[in-house]
């Protein structure tokens, strides 16, 4: 099939491979002074997914393992000619890896894998910001303008678009915790349908009351989401989870259409979407600069991956993309001109349409990811499947759930720090105010949809198991345990901080004493519940500990319950649990006393930049475990990684690369923010007179 000229170098390939393979076997037998390339080298790195499954099997006899390692080694030294016979998984490589001649280059001191994971890090950081605010912010649009004809037939809108989004959290979350069979849709149709039918009913007039609106669209939601939701036998527990979400859904309509209107909702969305504007920028920016890297450093894999989405690549993607940039320009440069027009309406209408255009965009591009990860079985017959089918694979929608949540999550966080930098800056007592009530919202927001979070994630890993249980060990027992040590320590930390924001926070509300008792109690439970989420079985990053590594780092058999998932799972409800009372005590403070605002502990605004922080090093380094959990593969099992960075990096390697990037967003951000509120507005005292006051938008 091939020259000659172009089998020789690929003999050399295989032949290097083999000596490099033969390292790994004898290195741990030399000192670790003699080399530290030598010592770094070990058998878990080079081996395939299924040589975890012989180790586990086999740990009684390692002479047999041995040998049975030495057969995968020579499988792959013949391409695979004899792997029909054990290593089936290496004939789904079809081609392009084995054919692949890999290039190293450097760049300023990152080689291809570094070089690719930043751009790739960065381009889905300011992705995930400008995904995740707008959902809040065409809510928080809403919640400023008045009430006119026009706008009221826009909320019609939004309350269907909230709807779908919290009927399919509260619907997902149904799913796992009580197993509805197509919890999800029961929860999305009867939301969606009980908003639309009482937002309808109140655009007249108003027509009912929370309970009226509660009661309506309970019924009028369950009796559509029932036909809707294709399952043989009706149960119970479906139709219960259809009537809380009718309810819930009518009585966000019924908030929002009669919700009187304040300017400084009006305020936030508006400073928000000058930052999502310069955001944008930088993520198509981020997103060339991504595709270009990949285009050199792993141009095979690269073209494989755009020839197996064709339609996507080529029609889907980049019409979204076109589409999504002129609503997203639209939007951020019409407010003026609109809010002048007496048009808000339209403006609404806009940014629910740049929602869409948005998720949409999320979904698509979410196949491609977890076709990586999670491609279609059987393997050998994955030429012949559909494109459809390539995006539906396993993992795709508890992605787009996990994404969803966790984007607006991230939103809200940043609104924390763009509030909490306003207020550091700010010298007035008046613009003070304002930016403590804007971290007040943000925490508000993040808390709110972060308390999904845990679930979303949950079934995310769920799913890798019912795929295939070698990933998920590979994750949660092998090399990537310590990885999601890290991950807990974050989400305990952030989980800790919010509730130490409410707690500061509240110490500004009248008569907020009477709550202090019940969350100093719960903050005891945070801590306990936290310690024991982050507490490993083993501390070392294998599941058998390999040379060097000291036996003795384990947990006695006294303590081993807390790495049990019956420890971890209790352990994350009851953070769940803790946070969502104290989320509940917050809210009724704020509601029945008053809150001094721009009186905040000097603490708080420094909470708030920390939680921002920790979540956007949270979502980088929940990327980086769910990249590198493919191990030595591009696309599991189908597309072999042959580059010499196929092996999983080192905890502290990855934690610096990490950092790196998340530093690198945070600073761009910061200056970002700047330009777009704190400039403009000193540009502004300039040249307007000082008597200038805003107008109510209409």
């Amino acid at each position: 099939m091939s020259s000659d000229s172009t089998k020789i170098p690929f003999l050399k390939s295989i032949l290097c491979l083999i000596v490099v393979y033969l390292l790994g076997h004898v290195s741990p037998l030399l000192p670790v002074s003699f080399n530290p390339l030598l010592s770094n080298l070990s058998l878990e790195t080079l081996a395939f997914a299924e040589e975890d499954d012989e180790d586990e099997d086999e740990e009684d006899d390692e002479e047999e393992g041995e040998e049975g390692e030495e057969g995968e080694e020579g499988e792959e030294g013949e391409e695979g000619e004899e792997g029909e016979e054990e290593d089936l998984s290496y004939l789904t490589d079809i081609g392009p890896a084995a054919e692949h001649e890999f290039e190293e280059f450097s760049f300023l001191g990152l080689s291809n894998r570094k070089f690719t994971w930043a751009a790739a890090q960065l381009h889905i950081l300011f992705a995930s910001f400008i995904l995740g605010c707008p959902m809040f912010v065409v809510i928080m649009e809403v919640m400023g303008a008045r009430r006119t004809q026009g706008v009221r037939k826009a909320i019609i809108l939004s309350n269907v678009f909230l709807g779908v989004l919290i009927g399919v959290v509260i619907g997902i979350t149904g799913e796992i915790i009580i197993g509805i069979h197509h919890g999800v849709l029961y929860g999305m149709w009867a939301c969606a349908f009980g908003a639309l039918f009482v937002s309808f009913l109140n655009y007249f007039h108003r027509l009912m009351g929370l309970r009226g609106s509660a009661l309506v669209g309970a019924i009028t939601g369950t009796a559509l989401a029932i036909p809707l939701t294709p399952v043989e036998h009706y149960e119970t527990s479906g139709i219960i989870l259809a009537i809380v979400n009718g309810a819930v859904g009518g009585l966000l309509s019924n908030g929002i259409m009669f919700a009187k209107s304040d300017y400084k909702f009006e305020r936030l969305s508006h400073e928000i979407t000058k930052v999502i504007g310069i955001c944008y920028s930088f993520t198509a920016l981020s997103g060339g600069l991504f595709l270009l890297i990949m285009l050199v450093a792993y141009k095979d894999f690269i073209t494989y991956l755009i020839s197996s989405f064709p339609m996507l690549f080529s029609v889907a993607y980049p019409a979204l993309f076109i589409l999504e940039t002129i609503v997203m320009y639209i939007y951020v440069y019409s407010w003026d001109p609109l809010n002048k027009a007496n048009k808000k309406g339209r403006h609404i209408v806009t940014g629910v349409i740049l929602n869409i255009l948005g998720l949409s965009l999320l979904v698509a591009l979410d196949g491609p990811a977890t076709f990586m990860q999670t491609p279609p079985k059987p393997l050998d017959e994955i030429v012949n499947i559909s494109e459809w089918a390539k995006i539906t694979n396993a993992g795709w929608m508890p992605l787009n759930y996990h994404r969803l949540v966790g984007n607006g999550t991230f939103g809200g966080y940043m609104v924390c720090i763009i509030g909490a930098y306003m207020y550091l800056w700010s010298d007035k007592k008046e613009e003070r105010e304002y930016y403590d009530w804007v971290g007040y919202i943000g925490n508000l927001i993040g808390v709110a949809i972060m308390i999904p979070l845990p679930a979303m994630g949950y079934i995310f890993v769920r799913e890798i198991y019912q795929y295939d249980a070698t990933i998920g060990m590979y994750i949660m027992s092998d090399r990537e345990s310590m990885f999601m040590l890290v991950q807990g320590l974050l989400v305990g930390t952030m989980f800790s901080a919010s509730n130490i924001y409410m707690w500061v926070s509240m110490k500004r509300i009248e008569n907020a004493e009477r709550f202090f008792p019940a969350m100093k109690f719960g903050f005891i439970l945070i801590v306990i519940a936290a310690t024991i989420w982050f507490t490993p079985r083993r501390f070392f990053a294998t599941m058998l500990p390999e040379p060097g590594m000291n036996p003795d780092m384990v947990l006695p058999d006294n303590l081993a319950f807390l790495a049990l998932m019956v420890s971890k799972n209790t352990a994350a409800f009851c953070l769940v649990t803790v946070t969502f009372i104290n989320y509940i005590f917050y809210t009724i403070a704020t509601k029945t006393g008053k809150v001094a605002y721009g009186k905040i502990n000097p603490i708080g605004p420094y909470v708030l930049i920390f939680l921002g922080f920790a979540d956007i090093w949270l979502m980088s380094w929940m990327g980086t475990i769910r990249e590198l959990s493919r191990m030595n593969w591009h696309i599991y099992k189908v597309f072999k990684d042959v580059t010499p960075e196929k092996f999983a990096p080192s905890l502290a390697e990855s934690g610096f690369h990490v950092t790196t990037i998340v530093w690198t967003f945070f600073i761009l951000m910061t200056a970002i923010i700047w330009l777009g509120i704190k400039y403009p507005k000193t540009k502004k005292k300039e040249i307007e007179s000082p008597a200038a006051a805003p107008q109510m938008a209409e």
